[in-house]
């Protein structure tokens, strides 16, 4: 996620966002001694009180330029006179602890809560371009307390199918889909509902990178690859913790994928996320990683695939006719039945979205899907399977808030993976 955001803007401290960049060059220029400094805290105070998930400084060609990735679309927010730019590097550095002078590495970093005014951590990554360093801040800090499975969007038998999922004692639940598609925020919810349900009694430990958000009763631990300490080795370590529940937080590599894969089939239950373009992929990709086919076949209890799609705003949104485009896409007939978008109003900046809200396919192992693994199906093979099963698809839950006016087609081309098209 990076996270799902609840829509509504800080709106008793947030700027609008067109007004960003006066304030902050007014700082640059009127205030010698500290103008830098508020400056950036305008920068990344903004940022979070208008529920940005990035802050993005980069060197252009003639200017400094300061973007927000808002509702995961990057928004242009000021741009910035070049003589600051080194200024404003710099005071991020200190803020994160970095090597101020190294300006040829690349660098990560911490800013925590109580160095700025909006008092959210953050994670910082500069990176050194011909045309200067450009820096990239993580927002961080929002509780998890804050997200529940009945918020975060899916339908409702999609979170009936992860409920039940979530009780067994054993097993490997998949999340699959692109960066920053909801992944981190649905596990952290899942795992607010185990706590819930199970008080004290369980031991939950995950192995993350970064650690975003920290739990209470919940043993994090953040992966360290300058000291060999990776998921794999991570994860051979905790086995020897007696641990009920265990998160791994992307499996990247054969090692790993195999050590989880046979942990869901040694009394523990695994949540894991992996790259694939939809449920079905997950199976095709795990074969191609070298697990066996049985292994998969016993282990794996369920695969969600998840997006977020952006909300219409609210307050501004309107009936309107999408282009024959779209409607050829979806394979549609134009009806008399409106679909609507948002114009653009105050509360949404203009934009036309605020919020989003996350869709999911969840591929649960049956016994017939189960058989057909061990084949060694297609990816198209086995969604088609899937599907006769009774499997709900991304496009298909998309569709359904398309036509209850809730988002736009045009948000769902950008959103959805090719194959559903």
């Amino acid at each position: 996620m990076r996270k799902l955001r609840k829509p509504e803007h800080d709106l008793a401290r947030a700027l609008p966002l067109k007004k960003i960049q006066e304030h902050v060059v007014d700082l640059l220029e009127n205030n010698d001694d500290t103008g830098v400094a508020d400056a950036v805290d305008i920068m990344i105070s903004q940022g979070a009180y208008h529920i940005a998930s990035d802050i993005h400084l980069e060197p252009w060609a003639d200017c400094l330029s300061l973007r927000y990735r808002m509702d995961g679309i990057l928004q242009q927010i000021a741009i910035i006179p070049p003589e600051y730019q080194s200024k404003i590097v710099a005071r991020i550095k200190v803020l994160a602890d970095l090597i101020v002078y190294r300006k040829d590495v690349p660098q990560d970093g911490r800013i925590d809560m109580e160095k700025v005014s909006c008092g959210r951590p953050m994670r910082i990554s500069t990176v050194p371009t011909v045309k200067g360093e450009k820096v990239v801040i993580r927002l961080l800090g929002e509780s998890p307390e804050l997200y529940h499975l009945d918020t975060l969007g899916f339908q409702p038998h999609v979170i009936k199918d992860l409920r039940e999922i979530i009780t067994r004692t054993q097993g490997t639940l998949l999340l699959t889909g692109p960066s920053s598609s909801g992944k981190t925020t649905t596990i952290y919810a899942l795992l607010q509902e185990l706590m819930s349900q199970q008080k004290n009694t369980i031991n939950i430990v995950t192995i993350e990178d970064p650690v975003e958000y920290t739990m209470d009763k919940v043993a994090q631990m953040q992966v360290n690859p300058h000291v060999d300490f990776t998921f794999a080795n991570a994860l051979r370590s905790i086995l020897r913790q007696d641990p009920e529940v265990i998160m791994v937080g992307e499996i990247r590599d054969e090692e790993t994928a195999k050590m989880a894969v046979q942990s869901g089939l040694t009394g523990h239950f695994v949540i894991s996320t992996i790259h694939s373009g939809t449920a079905a992929g997950v199976f095709t990709r795990l074969l191609d990683m070298g697990i066996e086919p049985f292994l998969v076949a016993s282990s794996i209890s369920g695969v969600l695939a998840q997006r977020l799609i952006r909300l219409n705003c609210p307050d501004c949104a309107e009936p309107y006719t999408p282009d024959a485009i779209y409607w050829e896409h979806f394979n549609l007939k134009p009806t008399q039945t409106p679909f609507y978008r948002g114009k653009g109003c105050k509360l949404c900046q203009g934009i036309g979205y605020r919020g989003r809200a996350a869709i999911g396919e969840i591929l649960m192992m049956e016994q017939a899907i189960s058989e057909y693994v061990l084949e060694r199906p297609t990816t198209a093979q086995l969604h088609k399977l899937a599907m006769t099963k009774g499997m709900e698809t991304l496009a298909d839950d998309a569709m359904k808030k398309a036509k209850k006016g809730i988002t736009t087609l045009e948000e769902l081309v950008r959103v959805l993976p090719i194959t559903t098209g």
